[in-house]
């Protein structure tokens, strides 16, 4: 494919810092060539700039170099600098001239300054405009898609190549792929984290954004699988046709026109036997059951050997490299595996012991991903068997806490034998989390009224996540803690029970000594035990308590409210329900309050616009009605 072309990302042009270190030379050097025109002569200045010149090309021309024998190549450079130094020094010359013999040569000079400013400005024009027409092309040739490839970590394959190809435009993707994964022994993978473990044995061949020529119509593939010593060679007509095209949305500080378009990620998977499967989330694009071989020379195939060998670690060494060939190939897994990935089977899972409002995000043994709701996967159905379950926990953000990790071999051993491979009898897991542990789960598959505890799974649990959904849980417990305990006292101030009511709002602060309106439930009960004048007495304190929490403040400021206006001290009334509107202008029954003080001063306007404010937030009351009707004359 020697003459396809294929995406280039083209250099996108703006102004660096990296100019700026050549800038100050110029201008240093322009400086010294004024000062040697002004006091020395023109003659010394040309001979400081050929000094620099060869000073700078001498450094840069022979830096890293045994030999410094002065060549043809190298006095030309030499020059070169020179006449571009002195091309450069001519504003200096004409300033020069201009201050001694007051002759100036506007044209001389314009020229001069058409070139030293247009010439770069023209450059970067004609480079911005380049990188504009280079990636509009690439826009309109390709398309952006997520690639994954990947196959049975026991196959041992080594890709030579994989290319979306349009034979009629000689163009195809950018897939370069890299040396195979790395093996790792058992004990090897013993020594890692289960989030380790799961990552690397479960790890694509490839996994990268990749650009598609529009109109693909071929997809090439060649490969070496060491367990089959098998080389599959194919080319197979790709349904270009099946893809969902969308205008690219990102980054949104570029035009549309350069972002281009996109689809739908493509799993490719690679079976036994030659077969492959390209997918997305919608449907089956290729689906190749087999291939034939194609042969290839012995020193080709130990080539692939050698280097799939020294990508490992524990298995670079040929002894044991060929031991894992031969464990492999009468291990029959590979096989089984296959059928797990390719099987859909009837169940259904209950998750319980977990708290809050969860959901999971689940990967299964065909590597599709999803979300789903706990309710359902409580639903029978047709699905394939799941091989990873996270958790996601619904606080202040998504807590993604827990994940667990299952054996999917043992699980589907485990269901043939409580099925006695039927099929068609549907299988229960039963998750019950006995505690939010890496041990803490009861897994227990179910069918009809056969069960079995099963074991083979791992919990990996982020201790920080697990820590913030804790925290935020706890928030929530004393949120309703304290709601049922503030509700509790006012039933029992309704029932003038004040000594039980103020021990309900002791316990609330005991909970949270900030909880603002337990301090409002307290100005209400110093006002019925003590009087007016001790509320009066600890106003300061009950507005200090509540500065933090503006609809708590607004109610204290509102109670002081209803207390002047008991005593008829309408102007201090007026106060402190303007303070209580300024803390929570959207509480309509403040405004009602306002306008009835209106009413009692003789000020119907004023009355009346409070009411019609306190109207407009919703607010319905007799008082408000009464005070509407009479047009601000009367409350009641």
């Amino acid at each position: 494919m020697k003459n396809y072309s294929k995406y280039k990302k083209a250099k996108e042009v703006y102004l660096s810092p990296e100019f700026a270190f050549p800038i100050a030379v110029i201008v240093m050097a322009s400086a010294i060539t004024y000062g040697c025109l002004y006091f020395l002569g023109i003659t010394v200045a040309i001979l400081f700039n050929v000094f620099i010149s060869f000073c700078g090309n001498f450094f840069f021309y022979y830096y890293g170099k045994s030999s410094t024998h002065i060549t043809l190549e190298f006095l030309i450079r030499v020059a070169l600098t020179t006449a571009f130094f002195l091309f450069i020094d001519y504003g200096v010359y004409a300033l020069v001239i201009y201050q001694k013999t007051d002759v100036f040569n506007k044209l001389y000079l314009y020229i001069w300054l058409t070139i030293i400013v247009g010439g770069p400005f023209l450059y970067y024009v004609f480079q911005h405009s380049r990188y504009y027409f280079q990636e509009k092309s690439m826009a309109v040739t390709y398309i952006k898609v997520f690639f994954k490839v990947h196959h049975d970590r026991e196959l041992l394959s080594y890709i030579d190549t994989i290319q979306f190809v349009n034979t009629a435009r000689c163009t195809m993707s950018d897939i370069k792929l890299e040396k195979p994964n790395c093996f790792y022994s058992e004990s090897e993978l013993n020594k890692m984290d289960s989030r380790d473990r799961n990552y690397y044995t479960g790890k694509s061949v490839f996994s990268e954004m990749i650009h598609l020529p529009f109109g693909t119509d071929s997809l090439f593939m060649s490969w070496y699988s060491i367990i089959e010593d098998k080389y599959y060679d194919i080319e197979v007509p790709f349904p270009f046709e099946k893809l969902v095209i969308e205008q690219e949305k990102y980054p949104t500080n570029v035009s549309a026109a350069l972002r281009g378009k996109k689809t739908k990620k493509l799993n490719l998977h690679i079976h036994e036997n030659g077969g492959i499967r390209l997918f997305n989330e919608d449907e089956v694009l290729i689906d190749l059951p087999e291939s034939i071989p194609t042969v290839i020379s012995e020193e080709q195939r130990n080539e692939k050997i050698e280097f799939h060998r020294h990508s490992h670690d524990y298995y670079r060494d040929q002894k044991a490299f060929s031991g894992l060939i031969e464990k492999i190939k009468t291990s029959g897994r590979i096989q089984e595996r296959f059928l797990i990935k390719n099987k859909l089977m009837l169940w259904s899972m209950t998750l319980s012991g977990l708290k809050g409002n969860n959901y999971l995000d689940l990967q299964d043994v065909s590597f599709s991903k999803y979300k789903t709701e706990l309710a359902e996967l409580e639903t029978e159905n047709l699905r394939f068997l799941p091989k990873e379950i996270g958790i996601v926990y619904r606080g202040n953000y998504l807590y993604d806490w827990l994940t667990l990790s299952i054996n999917t071999l043992e699980l589907y051993h485990s269901i043939q034998e409580l099925t006695a491979g039927n099929h068609e009898i549907p299988v229960l897991f039963d998750l019950v989390f006995e505690d939010f542990s890496e041990t803490g789960l009861k897994f227990t598959i179910r069918a009809r009224d056969k069960f079995v505890l099963f074991n083979n799974w791992k919990i990996d649990i982020k201790k920080d996540r697990k820590q913030d959904m804790t925290d935020h849980l706890l928030d929530i417990d004393e949120d309703q803690q304290k709601r049922d305990l503030y509700k509790e006292a006012w039933d029992l101030v309704a029932g003038k029970q004040y000594d039980l009511a103020q021990a309900k709002c002791d316990a609330i602060k005991a909970i949270d000594p900030r909880y603002g309106f337990a301090y409002f439930l307290e100005a209400r009960l110093v006002w019925y035990k003590e009087g007016l004048e001790a509320c009066y007495a600890k106003k300061d304190y009950f507005i200090a308590k509540t500065q933090h929490e503006p609809a708590a403040l607004a109610h204290i400021y509102n109670n002081y409210g209803c207390l002047y206006d008991l005593e008829s001290r309408y102007e201090e009334s007026l106060s402190e329900f303007e303070k209580a509107i300024a803390s929570n202008p959207k509480e309509g029954t403040y405004v009602c309050n306002l306008a009835e003080v209106y009413c009692k001063l003789n000020n119907p306007q004023k009355a009346l616009e409070a009411a019609e404010k306190s109207k407009k937030t919703g607010h319905e009351s007799a008082t408000l009605n009464a005070i509407l009707e009479s047009k601000g004359m009367r409350y009641s």
